[in-house]
């Protein structure tokens, strides 16, 4: 059995996935531990610190070790302005706040790996000192994508622009081209000058738009549910959604209350920019007829929303179980990050995405493209717009037919599975896992065994 360091950005949304991974190969009888930025608090603690301050006490919920780093400075000021953030300019934002103290984290990491001495690193894509550090020890590092959107393809646009898919992006798109342009340029530069300061080489360009660990590259989604891409390494594979072995999100729910005689309406901003009690009563008067049944978990808006009236065909919470939840609902209107958005399409329903920013607007794109769901700018949102789309899903049965697809597509795969089998394979070769020349993308029940013998 190997021993597993973890390596997450202070943010639930990143979390979850690497939890679920590490929770399911410490199951396998590996030893697993996290490192985050963060400040270690108690359950009681965590709440005045936003949803990103809770990453520690859900990492010791799950029975896991964790060690904490005291975050860079930078961290602290830019985390509290990112919620304000919106469209292109949250994508910006949150990537400049993640690249941030490179070389301040490296040399955490590098204590961290002295004291721990791991057999294999696995980290999200957004901490990018775990490659210069592992890099430097010569320990095998395996990075973590939600799901294909960083990654470039021949109708893709640029990376949180949220344009169209389609033959016309470069075109359509050349200020955000340009703007693309300046943001990987300075990333490439960042990551650069810190490995300078380590006396490492420097890096092939596009460090942001293409898989870039020379080990292994887990995306947690399926070909099916993604565009084109074009730039994917022999050493990335698509592994499906990873979830469902987090403790500390379990939830009671009053399944009891769901309505077979009604269309059922899931709405949920997730767990950052969750604080709009407008958006959330837009949707509630859209859906105000007899014939819809609407559950909304509210988050950050619960207080506000809760203080007044509300439709007697609402049920309002301020979280939900969402993974159970999902299967017995019809529709799904959501903000559109990433873990929500393979949930629901696991799930095989349809989803609206009122998109905020960041990989919102590009994941309510890929619905589009997909056909599998609408999208309604936040601007523009009325009630007259959510009646539209809901209706045209229920009118098109061609939604339901490609949903169906991409759930039968995601049902063959098991993502935590395959995680914890490729990490451990990488642990103990440390060499690269390589897909053979027409070895598929997705890596399902069934050809797992293949790929592990190879």
């Amino acid at each position: 059995m190997s021993r597993i360091l973890f390596l997450n950005q202070p943010s639930i949304g990143h979390l979850n996935t690497l939890l679920s991974i590490a929770s399911q190969m410490k199951e396998d009888g590996h030893e697993v531990s996290f490192l985050v930025p963060g400040i270690m608090r108690s359950k009681m603690n965590t709440q005045n610190l936003g949803p990103g301050g809770a990453v520690p006490y859900l990492i010791q919920k799950n029975d896991i070790a964790v060690n904490v780093i005291r975050p860079h400075f930078s961290l602290a000021v830019s985390a509290i302005i990112l919620p304000f953030m919106s469209g292109y300019n949250e994508t910006v934002y949150a990537l400049d706040m993640f690249s941030k103290g490179i070389v301040y984290y490296t040399k955490s990491i590098l204590k961290a790996i002295e004291s721990n001495k791991p057999d294999i690193m696995v980290s999200d894509f957004t901490f990018f000192a775990s490659s210069v550090a592992a890099e430097l020890t010569k320990i095998p590092c395996v990075v973590v994508y939600h799901s294909g959107l960083p990654f470039r393809g021949d109708t893709v646009p640029p990376f949180g622009s949220g344009l169209p898919i389609s033959e016309n992006s470069a075109h359509d798109g050349e200020k955000y081209i340009r703007k693309e342009k300046e943001l990987v340029q300075r990333l490439d530069d960042r990551f650069n000058a810190a490995r300078r300061k380590f006396n490492l080489p420097a890096l092939a360009p596009d460090m942001l738009r293409r898989p870039y660990s020379e080990w292994l590259n887990l995306v947690t989604s399926i070909e099916a549910a993604e565009a084109p891409r074009n730039n994917l390494t022999s050493h990335t594979l698509f592994i499906g959604p990873c979830y469902g072995k987090r403790k500390g999100m379990q939830m009671e729910f009053p399944f009891e209350k769901l309505r077979a005689d009604k269309f059922k309406v899931y709405a949920s901003l997730g767990t950052v920019f969750n604080n709009k009690p407008d958006v959330f009563r837009k949707i509630m008067d859209a859906l105000d007829e007899p014939e819809y049944q609407v559950v909304i978990s509210a988050g950050g808006a619960y207080q506000a929303l809760s203080q007044r009236k509300i439709p007697q065909n609402v049920l309002l919470f301020k979280s939900v179980p969402q993974i159970e939840l999902l299967p017995k609902v019809d529709l799904v209107i959501g903000h559109g990050g990433n873990n929500s958005t393979n949930e629901t399409l696991a799930a095989g329903k349809p989803l609206i995405v009122i998109p905020v920013g960041g990989e919102q607007t590009d994941n309510a794109s890929r619905m589009e493209f997909l056909g599998v769901g609408r999208r309604i700018n936040m601007k523009q949102l009325d009630k007259s717009k959510i009646r539209q789309a809901i209706g045209e899903i229920r009118e098109q049965p061609s939604f339901l037919e490609r949903l169906a697809a991409i759930k039968q597509a995601t049902s063959q795969t098991n993502g935590l599975v395959s995680a914890s089998r490729c990490i451990e394979w990488v642990a103990r070769h440390r060499k690269p896992l390589h897909r053979p020349s027409g070895f598929p993308l997705t890596i399902t029940t069934d050809n797992l065994g293949q790929l592990m013998d190879m």
